[in-house]
């Protein structure tokens, strides 16, 4: 499959840069991780926000039973983030 892009200026120059320096055989190279890491990136948020609502709904819940607990911000992360490796292997 061949797809062409586009760059701005500014861009393309980074990633000849990169390809310059030898950490990319080429842009092709380049652009295919760029997608991979962008990919990785939306689902870590897809997590995250699922983690969210989540503890949001309980939390909604625990307010309609008058059952208020706090929200602890790090466990929330901790786990969407614990749950990412598990997909990842």
């Amino acid at each position: 499959m061949s797809t062409n892009i586009s760059l701005t200026p500014e861009l393309e120059s980074y990633a000849k840069g990169m390809v310059s320096r030898g950490l990319y055989k080429s842009i092709s190279e380049f652009m295919r991780e760029a997608v991979r890491l962008h990919r990785e990136k939306n689902r870590e948020r897809e997590i995250y926000l699922e983690a969210m609502n989540k503890e949001l709904n309980q939390a909604a819940n625990e307010i309609d039973q008058n059952e208020i607990s706090p929200l602890d911000m790090n466990q929330i992360k901790e786990q969407a983030f614990q749950q990412l490796e598990d997909e990842n292997g």
